[in-house]
């Protein structure tokens, strides 16, 4: 099994583990990735992160500071 392109002990790839293992966690309770599951645990991850996902993309392509 190959590793991950990403560094896991970085804040990012961390980030990045983490939602994947709470995807995992949805296939492992039903067999498959349910839809509307597997977007609820997106949009949680995404307001974890401040992330609007109501909002335009620009708020991640043009990062504001602070």
């Amino acid at each position: 099994m190959p590793s991950p392109s990403f560094d896991q002990a970085t804040q990012e790839g961390a980030a990045i583990a983490d939602l994947f293992s709470r995807i995992k966690d949805i296939e492992e309770s039903s067999g498959d990735w349910n839809g509307g599951e597997v977007i609820a645990v997106l949009s949680q991850w995404f307001s974890e992160l401040h992330i609007d996902v109501d909002g335009s993309a620009d708020q991640v392509r043009h990062p504001q500071p602070g």
